[in-house]
């Protein structure tokens, strides 16, 4: 009843006793619709082994005397009653003497040979058969046939009143309900709201309304008094530990009664044993059963016809006549000697599991690939037997090897589609290095084009022009004497850009050394496709996220990292750096539409299996609850630009490493956390 779990106490209560009220008369309708129909049946069947009982007295005078007008005359005033279909009297030798058949009826009707007495339903009527006796001899046998119509309507007549009768109880129930609810939602919403007033103020004095004496008023009382005497806790967690023993006694006094009925009720299963033969006959699997010795003992249906044989007498009866017949292989095509077929094997005491091997009729094309389970069987009472189990999975191998390819083909597009997903983000996270890139070229060329070097040119030219006569010009001349101090002002006006020219210079040096890591980080991860290597969990990681670096500053994204020490992983790079590049990109993209903090959490712990857990968590725009099982389907995206294939690929990629990806979000607007979890070795070699 999960959907009253989140509903106010009032609507609570209201649905408890309206759902409890109409079952509780659904139940009633139903058993009594059932003992009416039990008690009418029996009513039926005796009502015509009487009918039967009165004519057959009166028939057994014709019947002897072999006048069969006089039994059909007896016969007619069954029309009299409105549900014979039809009558019949047999002779000894259980040829029909005469018949009846009601007015109306079409087609011919069935005539059944002369059974045993007493009554029997059949689909469409009800059959009944009574000896005619004379003198203690019986000579013949009485047939009537009776209509189940009145049945039907009683049937009928009985549903429609269980139906009404459910939904008036269902609306008085509800009338109730709806005003007596208020009797325990009142005192109950009155305690809560004080209670949180008391959490909210931490005010002690405060103390709820009592309503009544009841247990919600004892209730109140309680609450009350623990408000006035916290400090006395320990001796309520005194009462609830005596209560809590006085529960475990009651549950274990329940325990050993149900100990009792279950030993009822195996020896309730040991009275049925009977019952298997039916069972075995239907089953879908096919069952063999032999001795110890090697003899056949039965075989069921679904063995005979999973074998190709039509009957039981076709079937073998010595295990010793098989290879005759059949020969045996491996699913690879080598032949299996018959001390280790599976039957022989068993009748050594082994106990065969899911032992798949193909099967081959001798002199035939007929080929299948069976399944085989069995063990030898001690009764109770009886010697051992050998079971055997056979399945024919022949389709299911063909289909498990085109599914196989299948997942292969996808892996392979997964693999090439991560590819892509991991080079698309290192080329746009470039593309954001190369903006800074240009704006750094163009903030020296300004700063170049504002160097002041006229003035210098012309120094130069006064200094070229007075060579000879230097040192007159530079203490003589008025233009010369102020050469030097201009000199000295021009240094210092042209050393203030060279070092902003410098740092610039600087940062592109940086940028375009980030540009090459990241290229040659895209082509060892490339490069190493394919391969299981050891890998630094923690490396990988990291690698993932300075991909994404770029968009963290665009979006004013906070990057959290809560790395634990965790061993290496013999692992594929590519695959998981794909798997977690896409992880990054979409808590990227689910934060980046939302307002205030916008802050990723990367978590890497190790897990109890010596593996390693990755969770990606962000404060996003969340997931609904009706898209948690779609996720990782393939073509599904809640994003406009999405092409729905980044997190299936990255759930196949997942379970090829021989780990998994899973999701958990509370909700639209509650975030989400994605978890990768990775084995420590490959799975094919074991931990």
């Amino acid at each position: 009843m999960r959907f009253l779990r989140d509903l106010p106490i009032r609507h609570k209560l209201i649905s408890i006793i309206l759902l409890t009220s109409v079952a509780a008369v659904a139940l009633a309708c139903v058993v009594f619709i059932g003992y009416e129909q039990f008690t009418f049946r029996r009513a039926l069947v005796r009502e015509y082994a009487i009918l039967a009982e009165l004519f057959g007295d009166n028939l057994a005078p014709g019947l002897t005397f072999n006048d069969p007008d006089s039994v059909a005359k007896m016969l007619k005033p069954l029309g009299a009653h409105p549900h014979v279909l039809a009558a019949a009297v047999f002779d000894k030798a259980g040829q029909r003497v005469a018949t009846y058949e009601r007015t109306g009826t079409t087609g011919k009707f069935p005539w059944p040979p002369p059974g045993e007495p007493g009554s029997k339903f059949q689909p469409e009527r009800l059959d009944t058969f009574q000896t005619i006796t004379l003198a203690g001899e019986t000579i013949g046998t009485l047939y009537l046939a009776a209509d189940l119509t009145e049945l039907a309507e009683r049937r009928v007549r009985y549903a429609q009143l269980g139906g009404l009768a459910l939904l008036l109880s269902g609306l008085v129930a509800y009338w109730f309900a709806q005003r007596l609810q208020r009797v325990i939602s009142v005192p109950v919403s009155d305690l809560a709201e004080t209670a949180s007033q008391v959490a909210f103020e931490q005010n002690y004095s405060l103390r709820a309304v009592k309503h009544g004496p009841d247990e919600l008023g004892h209730l109140v009382d309680q609450f009350n008094a623990m408000l006035a005497r916290i400090q006395q806790q320990a001796g309520a967690l005194q009462d609830a530990n005596v209560n809590l023993e006085r529960r475990v006694a009651e549950r274990t006094g329940e325990l050993q009664r149900e100990v009792g009925e279950r030993q009822l009720a195996e020896a309730n299963v040991r009275k049925s044993e009977a019952q298997l033969n039916t069972v075995i006959e239907n089953l879908s699997e096919g069952l063999i059963i032999s001795t110890l010795e090697g003899n056949l003992l039965h075989w069921n249906q679904a063995a005979l016809r999973q074998f190709g044989y039509a009957s039981v007498s076709e079937a073998r009866e010595r295990l010793e006549e098989f290879p005759s017949v059949f020969a045996l292989t491996t699913l690879a095509g080598a032949a299996v000697p018959f001390a280790q077929w599976p039957l022989p094997r068993i009748l050594r005491g082994e106990k065969v599991r899911g032992l798949e091997l193909g099967i081959r009729r001798l002199g035939t094309d007929w080929e299948r690939i069976f399944s085989y389970a069995g063990e030898i069987v001690h009764p109770a009472s009886g010697q051992p037997l050998a079971f055997v189990t056979v399945n024919d999975i022949t389709e299911r191998k063909r289909a498990e090897a085109e599914l196989h390819s299948l997942h292969q083909q996808l892996v392979a597009t997964s693999r090439r589609a991560g590819m892509a997903e991991v080079a698309t983000s290192v080329l746009h996270n470039v593309g954001n290095v190369l903006n800074s890139v240009s704006v750094s070229t163009e903030v020296v060329s300004g700063k170049v084009r504002q160097l002041r070097t006229s003035g210098l040119k012309s120094a130069a030219q006064l200094l070229q022009e007075h060579a000879h006569d230097l040192t007159a010009f530079l203490t003589e001349d008025a233009r010369g004497r102020e050469l030097p101090a201009y000199l000295i002002q021009l240094a210092g006006q042209l050393g203030e850009p060279q070092q902003g020219i410098l740092q610039e210079l600087e940062l592109l040096r940086k940028n375009l050394d980030h540009i090459k890591e990241i290229v040659a980080m895209q082509q060892s991860h490339a490069r190493g496709s394919g391969v299981w290597e050891p890998l630094s969990v923690a490396e990988l990681v990291e690698d993932a996220l300075r991909i994404n670096a770029a968009g963290f500053d665009r979006h004013q994204v906070r990057l959290v990292q809560e790395f634990s020490p965790v061993p290496p992983l013999v692992t594929d790079r590519h695959q998981v750096l794909q798997i977690l590049v896409n992880l990054v990109s979409n808590a990227k993209y689910a934060v980046a539409g939302m307002n205030g903090d916008k802050r990723l959490r990367v978590r890497v712990t190790p897990t109890e299996s010596a593996g390693v857990k990755i969770e990606v968590i962000d404060n996003g725009m969340g997931i609904a609850p009706e898209n948690l099982d779609r996720i990782f389907q393939h073509g599904f995206t809640t994003r406009r630009d999405g092409h729905g294939f980044g997190l299936h690929s990255g759930a196949l990629a997942a379970k090829e490493l021989g780990g998994r990806l899973t999701v958990q979000s509370e909700g639209v607007g509650r975030g989400a956390v994605f978890t990768l979890e990775l084995p420590p070795r490959h799975p094919k070699e074991g931990v």
